[in-house]
């Protein structure tokens, strides 16, 4: 009755990217594992296909990562079912395909730990080690990136030429046992340097601090949150302060700076299809402006900055000036360039609480600012951002296009012209840890242990990045974390932190608020989508489903298996 797991467990040689290929092709010629496995580079393309499955997880829109979440609110296109915690079902499209990427990724990662000791000839005993510690890591990673949706997972360790059919579900805490039991067998065998593209010491410990704050949090642990906090120590230890412009960390040019801890690679001369080959990105966080071939970044309306982060900004804040493309020409990248192109938008932002409408003079003076009437194109518009009043861009402008400024902070300028023609044209790197997030797990295992003081400091050091100070006299940015003394005020606040210096980053904003249990406090409180689709929370929000074809086709699994409430 029960089908073969090929979808979720068998040949890492369905859905994989382009490093793949090679090894389809030597399939073709007759060439057996044994035989192909033995010479470094036919293993080196496992090594490779294993990272390669980042960017089929990340590749795409990160649905099951940030949607539902109190920064991010619904666009013109349609969000579905996980924005608006409605209809979440088993048979959820985006569920379904983030748990058999993940478990695709797994499989192909088990292939490369199955013949890890063929190349005994081609590649040394040192360089093997590191690449199986590798690989390790990796499979524990991609196991609790299900954890942080599912709960208990399905463990899979076993590369098989057969399908396998049979895999229990384990409990919670055991799965959280292998992932760290896995991890820390890896933090002996990586190296201490290595590119952001590898594993190395930084990431484990780094993961290591994220995994033990989940557990902690999930089992009420608080010797967990003791070791996350000794985790994330040694990766501020090895990497050291927040001292890099916020502005030149995000450049494209910046890329692989001392910072970033795990990126997901990309580059031109990699991808084969340089239209639609990158990574979607930098399509997300803003609004629609213009179709294929009108000079605009192609944008798709989805997952767009929640109005209460601009007021949660400080306007002088070097994050929100670099963050958001306030000034937008009519040829897009040409912000990038001369700047010659007519000027399309333009966003003041209008912080006096006192100020309830635009005049005549305010418009004469922006004119001014952007350098007189002959700047300005044909269909000039001006949206002034409201930050001194709640939601105002929903109420007001509604489903406008060019409503809000771009988001800039992932622009892949490299390939701009494909960029205003596809989505998924970025080639820029998908940065899925870096040490200012370090900072933040440290501050959370604080909060955890009613640490709140220290994790105020903590914070301040992400804030006090240089360029971040309000003006020449040298005063800090607010800190949310100041004068609050209980812990879910800490936790708000810590959040709020959180938002402004990550907006828009990948590692995941849902599996943070279900962590920590703020998911329903965050959702009431600032989520427009939750309050315009009248949702009421249920218990069942803070797991996904698990995918009903999982449990079809695994003869281990029953109904029972399946989360409550589903």
């Amino acid at each position: 009755m029960k089908k073969a797991l090929y979808i979720f467990f068998s040949s890492c040689f369905i859905c994989l990217s382009s490093c793949n290929d090679v090894l389809i092709e030597d399939y073709k010629g007759g060439i057996t594992n044994e035989i192909f496995y033995k010479t470094a580079d036919g293993y080196k393309t496992l090594v490779a296909a294993s990272y390669s499955s980042l960017r089929d997880i990340y590749g795409g829109v990160p649905t099951v990562q940030l949607a539902g979440t109190d920064i991010y609110t619904e666009g013109k296109d349609p969000g579905g079912p996980l924005y608006r915690y409605q209809a979440l079902i088993p048979d959820n499209s985006d569920v379904k395909s983030f748990y058999t990427r993940v478990y695709a990724a797994i499989q192909t990662v088990n292939a490369g730990l199955h013949y890890n000791d063929l190349p005994q000839q081609t590649i040394s005993a040192t360089e093997r080690s590191q690449y199986k510690a590798e690989l390790q890591f990796l499979r524990a990673f991609y196991h609790f990136l299900l954890i942080e949706q599912f709960g208990g997972v399905v463990i899979n360790t076993e590369f098989t030429a057969s399908p396998r059919i049979s895999i229990p579900r384990s409990s919670l805490a055991d799965s959280y046992n292998f992932v760290i039991t896995e991890m820390e067998t890896a933090l002996t065998g990586v190296m201490s340097t290595l590119s952001p593209g590898r594993i190395n010491k930084d990431v484990v410990n780094h993961y290591l601090a994220k995994v033990h704050l989940t557990r902690g949090w999930d089992l009420n642990s608080d010797a967990d949150f003791t070791k996350a906090k000794s985790y994330a120590d040694a990766v501020i230890a090895a990497r050291g302060p927040i001292d890099i412009p916020y502005a030149n960390l995000w450049t494209q040019a910046g890329e692989n700076n001392r910072e970033f801890l795990f990126t997901v690679q990309y580059a031109l001369n990699s991808i084969k299809n340089v239209r639609s080959g990158g990574n979607e990105q930098s399509s997300l966080f803003t609004v629609y402006s213009g179709g294929a071939g009108a000079s605009i970044k192609r944008s798709r309306d989805a997952f767009v900055p929640a109005h209460h982060i601009h007021r949660s900004f400080q306007l002088n804040d070097s994050r929100y000036q670099y963050n958001f493309m306030w000034v937008t020409y009519q040829d897009y990248f040409n912000f990038y360039g001369t700047k010659t192109s007519k000027i399309i938008n333009y966003y003041p932002v209008i912080t006096d609480p006192n100020k309830t409408t635009i005049t005549d003079a305010d418009r004469q003076v922006w004119t001014q600012e952007l350098g007189g009437t002959q700047n300005l194109a044909t269909g000039f518009l001006f949206f002034p951002i409201w930050a001194n009043r709640d939601k105002y861009n929903q109420e007001v402008w509604g489903a406008t296009d060019r409503r809000i400024p771009a988001f800039k902070k992932f622009d892949s300028p490299e390939n701009a012209l494909e960029s205003t023609l596809d989505y998924a044209a970025s080639v820029r790197d998908i940065v899925l840890a870096r040490v200012a997030e370090t900072y933040f797990l440290k501050a959370e295992a604080c909060i955890a242990l009613n640490q709140i003081n220290e994790a105020r400091g903590v914070v301040q050091q992400v804030i006090n990045r240089p360029g971040n100070k309000v003006n020449a006299t040298g005063t800090e940015l607010t800190n949310a974390l100041n004068g609050v003394t209980d812990k879910t005020a800490a936790l708000e606040a810590y959040l709020i932190e959180t938002g402004k210096e990550q907006l828009g980053e990948y590692n995941g904003r849902w599996p943070l608020l279900r962590r920590i249990k703020m998911l329903r406090y965050m959702l009431e409180k600032y989520n427009a989508d939750y309050e315009r689709n009248n949702v009421t929370f249920e218990d069942k929000f803070l797991y996904r489903p698990l995918p009903q074809d999982a449990i079809i086709m695994n003869e281990a699994l029953t109904e029972a298996d399946q989360n409550p409430g589903y």
